[in-house]
């Protein structure tokens, strides 16, 4: 044991817990005063949801300084968010301070720097002694996006010859590869583990016993083919490593497994943290992975006292709340912590308890007791070994079941709660009533913001629904993670469409496209379409249907069709892309015509597929027209699908490439393994915006708010039976006996068929199991008011759903608090989507005068055909030939601006007068030039002439593409990568434009840029699209560069470039910008500077001041009368 050191830290020291107390100003329970003066040995603290775990932490640093048994320096705290890393560190600042043992010079030192993320501690650990194992502490981190790159680059340029992984999709190999590369490094296991697992399991699946048919089992064939593909993605993994190994960069796993190699190779190295840190303290454990667990053990315990053991150290968790199975964590590791972690003298650590709960009223404990019930039932929640029992709060001793685990209770002070519940025959249905809860909630005052709400769901695809139904009632609402925003439909289209160029038999995305609201095609042409594939795939030499078959009726197509969008072989799938572009017979021509509009707008998009993939993302917004549709929307719902979509975009850009060769198949990886799992990315954290917020329950562990929605709590949603950990039949999981928990997980008995079935049932177990802790997390996020909602029916459903056991305990509280608030009839066996709804006209009814325009302009368009045919102009309707390259978006918007002006003038003349109307969309040049000379531009709106750009626009264009690629550049290669390098001039487009002064005067500009203060800069963002409305107007353009700085209020400054001593430098351009840049980022326009840089001069020119927004709203309200009053005059 560590005996108390004397020194002077501080000018108090406790002689008892009423000092602690006093100092505090908390009034402690005793099971938090019995963890918190705890002996200085080590011990556990199981901390239920809500209990306080955080300040407990804070006060034993409190007391172990106070009594002088440590100094602050010498406890280190590990957690797993750097927001938790930086909340405890405050936690424990703020409590030494208040608690009066350290004077505030001693604040820095005891602060932020001890209390760091698992990942951080290994990573200093690997920085500090990675040499002495060989290892470099220079490699750079890559975090989700970055992994997903680097493997679809490995995926793509696997040589083979491979049986198994040839009939998968690249993105599924991707994922699988990632998977079963994490799996290994978080367990410490060498791919040639596996080489060995594969051939003794082989080797028994070969010799299984035969069903009663003398058949091999499915489920046997199935495992040897898993075993095999399992190799060759192993082979995939070691190139994988290897590649990172070329790049010099590595991943925080990487890292822990060489940070446990130290703590268990090298007993020096752990000898030094322990003299380091006296007192260590590990959050959330219940989290920790296999490898951290082992890293741990090996440098603070160990089995002898001189090697570690009886080593201080506190676990903090509640295997309740272990909801991170599915990447890696071990809720085992908590459990088994007292027998990891023993005293000195080799007795089991002491465990404690903390069961009430500071954050919810009493109803909704209540509930989560019951939910938790299953778990404090399971056999893997036995204590293992002797325990000691000495102190209130300490759990029971002996083996058995964790008596009290769960059963959380709230102070007499604290409010009773109100649980409510409804249900409803559809998910429609439910969706609305959720949203006016919502709203209702602020009107009533239940709750005084809206960032006092949350939404929680178990699945991303039911966040895109309730969204809409938000939005449409103008709740402001904040989708929390990129897996949420995937499943908004105009990201979904988005997303289906890239899957679309990156794969010509992405059929269920075809399909998606289809039946949606742009393309509305019925069902029965879906289906005719699925058929009319198949006789493509199938058919002979002479175009016929090999098998004769002729099934016309409505079961043959859906067949067909349901045969197409499945999951195949790709080189046998049946393209329904080709039945697109060659649609045979029985179709009307309207829709025939759909389908060649959407074959050639996705023949053109594959045409760019090898541009930038922000790029190619920008260009697939304009083709859907998701652009013009979002100008179309009201404007609080523009705002907020405008944000979303830019939400989007920004991931993509922030996919950005670590070696220069991201793919399309790449980030498709990436994307659905977000929609899937959400954990591509780091935590998402919600924002401090006054929002609802809308995420998946995995995202809310560790929030909480008033009011707390629970939607979709039904069988076969919530809980879910899927299982993803089956090693017997996915590939790319460990196998379970290589696992370091492998003694805390089901495991298969022996190499025969039923054996597998009994595993698979033992799986699902425990798959309820995971949900039942998931139910558990989500309900005590709830502070005052938890609701839980269900239905019978979604569309695509055969059979009704029942409630949830989950939705049965919300109910029967909210029955004994008479909040039961809505209650559906009992389901029947008809979908009322199919037996009930009124007829729905299809395709669905354009906008009556909408339509009323189309008609018009399509009227024009055949009477100019019949004109020009008669002429011999017109060699047919669209399609018949290569469909025109429409590269330009800007230019394009241009022509359809000319058009709309010359009509609008036309109509004008025949009326007798010539008045100009300002546009209702302006770039930020244009709004410039409009201020500076209204006449002038009055009259490019009057008679509008085709321009060719000037030289010097020409020169200014390239510079800031060299610009762009530079500093690009630099964003990319910093660090680890090198030092940028100057761009070439010559692999610059356009370089003919000039001539040959021209070309040597482009030359020295650039030397002088990068000889210049902003040659080596590192911008954050690089020819930045906006679009701003001001005045009812759409003011649109780029920024050059933007800089994160730290100057007083400042956060960000603006540069535009100046290629010229006599360019003209007027504000109201950075005006706009700065406007625009703090809305794009969220600040406060003080918070923003702005300023032009002459490259020659290596000069900043700073205006004065700039126009606030309502001053730019003002100039744009008096721009249209100026402009129509110079129109007339023109």
């Amino acid at each position: 044991m560590i005996n108390p050191v004397a020194f002077n830290s501080g000018p108090r020291r406790f002689e008892s817990t009423d000092d602690l107390i006093e100092a505090l100003g908390i009034q402690f329970s005793l099971q938090q005063l019995a963890a918190i003066t705890a002996p200085l040995e080590p011990g556990v603290i199981i901390a239920g949801a809500g209990s306080g775990k955080t300040t407990v932490m804070a006060a034993r640093v409190v007391w172990l300084v106070g009594i002088g048994a440590v100094r602050p320096e010498e406890v280190l705290g590990l957690t797993f968010t750097r927001k938790a890393a930086a909340e405890l560190s405050g936690r424990v600042r703020s409590a030494l301070l208040k608690a009066g043992v350290i004077d505030e010079q001693g604040v820095d030192e005891a602060g932020e720097q001890l209390i760091m993320t698992y990942d951080a501690f290994a990573a200093r650990l690997v920085a500090e002694q990675g040499l002495r194992l060989g290892v470099e502490s220079e490699s750079a981190m890559i975090t989700g996006a970055a992994r997903f790159r680097l493997a679809s680059r490995v995926v793509e340029q696997a040589s083979g010859p491979f049986e198994q992984i040839s009939r998968l999709r690249p993105q599924t190999v991707t994922e699988r590869v990632l998977q079963l590369d994490s799996d290994l490094q978080q367990h410490l296991v060498p791919t040639n583990a596996l080489d060995q697992h594969a051939r003794r399991w082989r080797l028994a699946f070969q010799a299984a016993p035969v069903n009663n048919r003398g058949n091999v089992y499915a489920d046997v064939k199935k495992a040897l083919s898993a075993i095999d593909e399992r190799l060759e993605l192993a082979s995939l993994v070691d190139s994988y490593q290897g590649l990172k190994q070329r790049l010099d960069v590595v991943e925080f796993a990487d890292q822990m497994a060489v940070a446990a190699r130290l703590a268990t190779e090298l007993p020096e190295v752990s000898q030094a943290l322990r003299d380091e840190f006296k007192v260590v303290l590990l959050d959330e454990y219940q989290d920790t992975s296999a490898a951290q667990a082992i890293m741990l053990r090996g440098l603070f315990s160990g089995d002898e006292e001189r090697s570690g053991r009886g080593h201080p150290v506190t676990a903090v968790g509640d295997p309740f709340q272990a909801i991170y199975g599915w990447r890696g964590a071990a809720a085992s590791n908590i459990l088994r912590f007292a027998s990891s972690f023993p005293r000195a003298d080799g007795r089991p650590s002491r465990r404690f308890a903390l069961t009430v709960n500071r954050r919810s009223g009493q109803t909704i404990l209540d509930v989560a007791n019951v939910l938790s019930e299953p778990l404090r039932a399971d056999e893997s929640m036995l204590l293992k070994g002797p325990e000691h029992l000495e102190m209130p709060g300490a759990l029971s001793d002996g083996p058995g079941p964790v008596e009290g685990l769960g059963l959380l209770q709230a102070p007499p002070s604290s409010g009773p709660g109100e649980v409510r519940a409804a249900t409803f025959q559809t998910w429609g249905e439910e969706v609305s009533w959720l949203a006016d809860q919502v709203a209702a909630a602020r009107e009533s005052q239940t709750v005084t913001g809206w960032s006092e709400v949350a939404v929680l769901t178990r699945r991303n695809a039911d966040i895109g629904p309730i969204y809409a139904e938000l939005t449409a009632r103008d709740v402001p609402t904040e989708i929390v993670g990129l897996g949420g925003l995937l499943s908004l439909p105009e990201v979904m289209d988005v997303v289906s469409t890239l899957r679309l160029i990156d794969d010509v038999t992405a059929n269920p995305d075809l399909i998606r496209l289809l039946g949606g609201p742009r393309w509305n095609i019925g069902p029965r042409d879906l289906a005719q379409l699925g058929r009319r594939a198949r006789e493509l795939a199938q058919a002979g030499p002479d175009g016929s249907d090999p098998d004769g078959s002729d099934d016309h009726g409505v079961g043959g197509l859906l067949g067909a069709l349901e045969q197409a969008v499945g999951e195949l072989d790709p080189t046998e799938v049946i393209s329904l892309l080709d039945a697109l572009e060659d649609p045979g017979d029985g179709f009307s021509e309207e829709t025939r015509q759909r389908f060649g509009q959407l074959a050639a707008e996705l023949g053109y998009l594959r045409r760019h597929s090898d541009e930038p993939l922000l790029d190619l993302c920008r260009r697939v917004v304009s083709v859907l027209g998701l652009d013009v549709e979002l100008l179309a929307t009201p404007d609080f719902g523009r705002t907020q699908r405008r944000d979303q979509l830019g939400a989007f975009l920004d991931a993509v850009a922030d996919y950005a490439d670590v070696d220069g060769q991201a793919s399309l198949s790449g980030l498709l990886s990436f994307l659905r393994a977000e929609s899937e799992h959400g954990n591509g990315l780091d935590q998402a954290v919600p924002s401090d915006r006054d929002s609802v917020k809308l995420l998946t329950m995995h995202k809310a562990k560790g929030l909480e708010w008033d009011v707390v929605f629970l939607p979709a709590l039904m069988k076969g949603t919530f809980p879910s039976d899927r299982v993803t950990d089956n090693w017997v039949t996915a590939a790319g999981v460990l196998p379970a006996d290589l696992r370091g928990d492998a003694d805390s997980i089901p495991q298969l008995s022996e190499a025969a068929g039923p054996a597998i079935a009994d595993y698979k049932q033992r799986l699902k177990d425990q798959q309820i199991l995971a949900e039942d802790r998931l139910a558990y997390v989500a309900a005590t996020r709830a502070r005052r008011v938890l609701i839980g909602s269900g239905h019978n029916w979604r569309p695509e459903l055969i059979k009704p759903r029942q409630p949830s056991r989950y939705l049965q305990v919300i109910i029967a509280e909210a029955n004994r608090q008479d909040r039961l608030l809505q209650q559906a009839p009992p389901a029947g066996e008809i979908n009322p989507h199919d037996a009930e709804a009124p007829p729905v006209p299809w395709p669905r009814p354009l906008d009556p005068e909408a339509l009323d325009r189309r008609r018009h302009a399509a009227e024009l368009v055949r009477t100019a055909r019949r004109r020009h045919a008669a002429e011999g102009r017109y060699d047919g309707p669209p399609g018949a030939t290569e469909p025109l390259l429409l590269d330009d978006e800007e230019t394009v918007a241009a022509w359809d601006a000319d058009l709309e002006r010359l009509l609008a003038e036309s109509i004008a003349a025949r009326r007798g007068s010539a008045a100009v109307v300002l546009p209702e969309s302006l770039s930020a040049t244009e709004l410039i030039k409009l201020r500076a000379d209204s006449g002038a531009y009055a009259g490019d709106l009057a008679r509008p002439m085709p321009r060719r750009p000037s030289r010097r626009q020409r020169f200014g264009t390239r510079f800031h593409q060299w610009i762009e690629r530079r500093l690009g550049a630099r964003m990319i290669t910093d660090g680890a990568w090198g030092q940028p390098q100057l761009v070439d001039p010559d692999e610059l487009a356009d370089r003919a434009d000039l001539d040959v002064d021209g070309e040597a005067e482009f030359r020295e500009l650039c030397e002088r840029f990068a000889a210049g203060r902003f040659g080596d800069s590192r911008p954050v963002a690089l020819e930045a699209p906006f679009t701003l409305v001001l005045g009812g107007r759409v003011i649109r353009g780029r920024i050059d560069a933007v800089y994160r700085i730290d100057e007083g209020p400042l956060r960000y400054r603006i540069v535009d470039w100046k290629t010229s001593p006599g360019q003209s430098h007027d504000p109201l351009q950075l005006a706009i910008y700065r406007t625009a840049w703090a809305e794009l980022s969220g600040v406060e326009t003080d918070q923003v500077d702005a300023v032009f840089y002459s490259v020659p001069e290596d000069r900043i020119l700073a205006p004065s001041r700039l126009a606030s927004r309502p001053e730019l709203e003002r100039i744009l309200t008096a721009v249209p009368e100026a402009v129509a009053a110079a129109g007339r005059l023109a």
